[in-house]
């Protein structure tokens, strides 16, 4: 019996190290740098058990963005479409949703590959961009939408302002992937990120 649970949890761990060690390869080599065969080695794996799972290295991309961030990103834009309160409250609540992410050390990679990859490799841009970056865009923009129509704020388009809240998020990724490892005293994302909702939201009450 033991061995038939073994066998039956073998494929799910198989992906689960094949995808940790995508990661590594791609953190240190790039995606266009990074080889299967490196990926199959570290997971301990067949190159050829790496490509039955994951036949290109952008399936491998996908799969790590649907496994480290687009369950994130699902959980803020439901709560997001179903809010109608105040915007301090939802903004606070991604904000550190987001810091959370940057701190558990997997967020800051993926703008990293994207920075360096995006012009060869269009698609992986294309991908992030539809399955993360709308999703999230889309989500915001409801939030300042209904908060425009009730009269909470005004002088901004929607769009914009989701924009605007989005930009310090991609900012803390980057420190944290650029500078976090040399950083004598390191910058916290979180408090840096309430301070910009406090400071974006007090810019809109005097538009």
């Amino acid at each position: 019996m033991e061995k038939t649970v073994r066998r039956r949890a073998a494929p799910e761990v198989r992906q689960a190290d094949i995808l940790d060690a995508a990661l590594a390869e791609f953190s240190r080599h790039g995606f266009e740098g990074a080889r299967m065969e490196d990926v199959a080695r570290a997971a301990k794996v067949s190159k050829g058990t790496v490509y039955l799972y994951y036949p290109t290295k952008q399936a491998l991309f996908e799969a790590l963005v649907r496994r480290d961030i687009a369950p994130r990103v699902e959980l803020a834009s439901t709560f997001l479409k179903g809010y109608d309160g105040p915007l301090e409250p939802a903004l606070m609540r991604m904000v550190e949703m987001a810091a959370m992410a940057i701190e558990a050390g997997r967020l800051p990679v993926y703008p990293k590959l994207l920075i360096a990859e995006a012009q060869r490799f269009p698609e992986l841009a294309a991908f992030y961009r539809r399955e993360v970056v709308q999703k999230m865009l889309g989500a915001l923009t409801g939030l300042f939408q209904r908060a425009l129509d009730r009269g909470e704020i005004s002088g901004i388009e929607a769009d914009m302002a989701a924009h605007l809240v989005i930009a310090p998020v991609l900012k803390s990724a980057l420190w944290a992937l650029v500078f976090a490892d040399g950083d004598a005293a390191p910058f916290p994302p979180l408090p840096y990120l309430q301070t910009h909702v406090r400071v974006f939201l007090k810019g809109l009450d005097h538009a």
